[in-house]
């Protein structure tokens, strides 16, 4: 009787043991799993250096969407390189809202104007791409790089910022060379 007893005691140790090392084997594979995906997942910029090294097989050379949000405004990014369109949009407005958004330069040049009426729309959006233009007075890339401000004409103590990093979107460094004037093309054949 007593051989019985130790067989099953010796038998209840070994299930014991599996059942432990089942468990840490199960534990590790779930820790292993999550660990592949977060890493997966997880937003790695790759630089613009990189891109043309790598002929452009690379994940990501932009920054990540990050809405940021200013009352009804709200634009898809916190940073952007130079060259990337900045999208936005104003929503839920009232009929009484009527007036303008302004995007300044980090060198209080004001950019860009959105006009809005809540009577027309209760939403309005766009986008806009930062650029060198004569017209504007900024004709050097270093005055669009930095910490932009934005506001609601009137409430120019609530802002919004987001940056412009000194890395130009693949494919359009032609347009960060030099600022041409705008030239009016006259056609040949029209007679005065």
């Amino acid at each position: 009787m007593k051989s019985k007893f130790y067989r099953i005691k010796k038998n209840r140790f070994s299930m014991n043991k599996n059942m432990i090392i089942a468990i840490i084997i199960g534990i590790s594979i779930i820790i292993g799993v999550i660990g592949y995906q977060i890493n997966e997942t997880t937003w790695v910029k790759t630089s613009v250096d990189e891109y043309y090294e790598k002929d452009g097989k690379v994940a990501h050379v932009v920054y990540p969407e990050n809405p940021q949000i200013l009352g009804p405004l709200q634009i898809n990014k916190d940073k952007f390189l130079i060259g990337e369109n900045i999208f936005y949009i104003v929503r839920n407005l009232q009929p009484m809202d009527k007036g303008s958004l302004h995007f300044v330069t980090p060198f209080d040049h004001n950019y860009y104007e959105v006009n809005f009426d809540g009577e027309e729309s209760e939403s309005q959006k766009g986008y806009f791409r930062p650029q060198l233009s004569k017209t504007r007075g900024i004709c050097e890339k270093d005055l669009l790089v930095g910490e932009w401000t934005v506001y609601f004409k009137g409430y120019e103590n609530n802002q919004l910022k987001f940056t412009i990093v000194d890395e130009i979107l693949p494919g359009n460094e032609k347009y960060y060379v030099r600022c041409d004037a705008p030239t009016l093309v006259m056609p040949e054949n029209i007679q005065p």
